[in-house]
C-alpha cells in the first residue's frame, strides 16, 4: 500500500455515503407523509396551526372511539351522548386566528 503524507486511509469515512442516503430517504419520506396527511404540517406551519390540528384530532378521536367516549363521560359524570355532542362541537368549531397573530401580519 502506497502511503501519501497528505492523504491517510483513515480520512475516508466509509459511512458517509450511506448516512447521506438515509438522510435524503428520510427527508423524502417526511415530505410524502406531509403531502398525504394534512395534520403532519410543513415547514411553514405555525405553532398555533399545529396545536389546533392536534386538538381537533384528539376531540374527533374521542368522539369516534366508544371506549374513550365512555371513559370521558364517566369522568365528567355526563351522559355519553352529551359528551359526544360536546366533542364534535369543539372539534368542528371554526378556530379563528388569535388577534395578536392577525395584527402582526
Amino acid at each position: 500500500m502506497v502511503r501519501c503524507r497528505f492523504f491517510q486511509p483513515t480520512d475516508l469515512n466509509a459511512n458517509t455515503l450511506p448516512q447521506q442516503a438515509d438522510k435524503l430517504r428520510n427527508q423524502q419520506e417526511l415530505e410524502r407523509l406531509q403531502a398525504k396527511y394534512v395534520g403532519t404540517g410543513h415547514p411553514d406551519t405555525t405553532s398555533w396551526e399545529w396545536k389546533t390540528n392536534i386538538h381537533r384530532d384528539t376531540y374527533s378521536s374521542i368522539a369516534g372511539h366508544p371506549p374513550l367516549l365512555s371513559y370521558i363521560a364517566l369522568a365528567e359524570n355526563e351522559p355519553v351522548a352529551k359528551v359526544r355532542v360536546q366533542m364534535i362541537r369543539v372539534c368542528c368549531l371554526s378556530q379563528e386566528w388569535p388577534s395578536r397573530l392577525v395584527e402582526d401580519g
